[in-house]
């Protein structure tokens, strides 16, 4: 049996409310200055939101050539091909310097919401003369009125798709859909992909926007949604005594993974390795239920034992911190189990908090700040975290960012549904 290749890091392609670019989020999360901002501009149908966290330095037409092809583009895959095309740059990969077959994409996403005005003007169209839905009328007249390629701005897998023709890439193609551990659990599969053979680049990552009316009114409907009680910017506080909910927010992260042997071959640069993933499923997952944090153990341990590493040899853990309280006692009891009675070195943080909550593209700009605490020596401050929690008992960097030395980063992300995943990042 061969040996396991191995992976490393070589670009990261990041848009986020931070602005365009790794440099501008990074430099976000080390300095704790969320970009949380006023919801006021959502049009909500009067719904009060208390803060969001918009990309509103994003144009699309900086980064995609073909006009035409915005017409079916979400806003998600529009974050999502720019984000390709930004990682892709920063790994100085271009069509002319690869395999086309030999580089893939596994994409993190999922529900892509509509826009309520695009398909209003079906269901308007599909009244009957008392004013009342019809069906039948709908498929007559309702859907005749829509633009015939609607649909394929709404699918999951079109991200990755437009992502795979905008870049000319042949290799492996794929998307992850377990709703916020989703992007990280398409960084360690992509990983897999690598590591067997079927591939030497793979683009993974993440990409979401519930900056919308649907998006927004399902995290209300589920009760996720912040109460507001200071700042727009101060509103998101996992881990501290405050918490009370997660405010949303819209971006993508893409990483270029490539095999030490080909990024060495090239001279590219290396920003850190990943050296393990695990993921698994709480079957009786209840954020309610401060004791149900066995499946976000197992999914920690997974990435471990998969990294050779053990509890002890980890510097610095990148949280899920969904600011959710029974889910942030749930990490922190998982986390805890592994390193009671004492830390020793570790040191823990979160970042949701800078860009808000991407859900389905969380891990994916997650992930680019855990590698970074590796390849930069930092491990930055939980933004907003005063006073912790009642059982949050965990070492959390705190106030200002603490340069140290950063061997080995673990960084989780948990689904609303159960879904866990764990990465381990260790400095090259």
């Amino acid at each position: 049996m061969s040996s396991k290749r191995r992976v490393v890091l070589t670009g990261f392609g990041v848009i986020t409310p931070c602005g365009n670019g790794w440099e501008p989020y990074w430099d976000a999360v080390v300095n704790a200055r969320p970009a949380i901002c006023s919801a006021s501009y959502l049009n909500l149908g009067g719904f009060y939101l208390g803060g969001a966290g918009a990309a509103a330095q994003f144009d699309p037409k900086e980064f995609i050539e073909n006009r035409k092809s915005l017409k079916v583009m979400s806003r998600e895959i529009q974050l999502a091909v720019s984000a390709s095309r930004l990682a892709l740059r920063d790994a100085g990969l271009s069509a002319d310097n690869y395999d086309p077959t030999r580089i893939g994409v596994t994409l993190g996403t999922g529900i892509i919401n509509n826009d309520l005005d695009e398909v209003g003007i079906g269901f308007r169209n599909g009244l009957d003369e008392t004013g009342h839905f019809s069906m039948t009328k709908f498929g007559q007249d309702g859907v005749r009125s829509l633009f015939p390629l609607w649909f394929l701005k709404y699918l999951p897998n079109m991200p990755a798709c437009h992502i795979s023709i905008v870049n000319q890439l042949r290799g492996p193609n794929n998307t992850i859909t377990t709703s916020s551990a989703a992007s990280t659990q398409a960084i360690g599969e992509a990983y897999r992909v690598i590591e067997r053979g079927d591939a030497d680049v793979m683009l993974a990552g993440g990409t979401d926007s519930k900056l919308n009316a649907m998006g927004i009114s399902r995290f209300h409907l589920l009760g996720f949604l912040a109460k507001r009680h200071a700042a727009p910017e101060k509103i998101y506080c996992p881990f501290d005594e405050k918490h009370n909910g997660i405010i949303l927010g819209e971006g993508a992260g893409i990483l270029v993974l490539e095999t030490l042997e080909s990024a060495k071959k090239r001279g590219a640069k290396i920003y850190t390795e990943i050296a393990g993933y695990g993921s698994s499923s709480d079957y009786n997952y209840d954020p309610r239920d401060p004791d149900d944090f066995s499946g976000k153990r197992v999914a920690i341990r997974r990435a471990l034992e998969d990294a050779a590493r053990e509890p002890a040899d980890v510097d610095v853990m990148v949280a899920n911190g969904s600011g959710i309280p029974q889910e942030d006692i749930q990490e922190s009891l998982a986390i805890h189990s592994f390193y009671a009675p004492t830390f020793k070195k570790l040191n823990v943080t979160a970042v949701k908090p800078i860009t808000g909550h991407l859900v389905y593209g969380a891990g994916g700009v997650e992930a680019v700040a855990a590698a970074l605490t590796t390849n930069k020596q930092v491990i930055p401050p939980v933004a907003n975290l005063e006073i912790a929690a009642a059982g949050c008992p965990l070492p959390f960097v705190k106030d200002r960012a603490k340069a140290c030395e950063v061997d080995v980063a673990v960084l989780n992300t948990f689904g609303f549904g159960g879904q866990n995943a764990s990465l381990v990042f260790k400095h090259v």
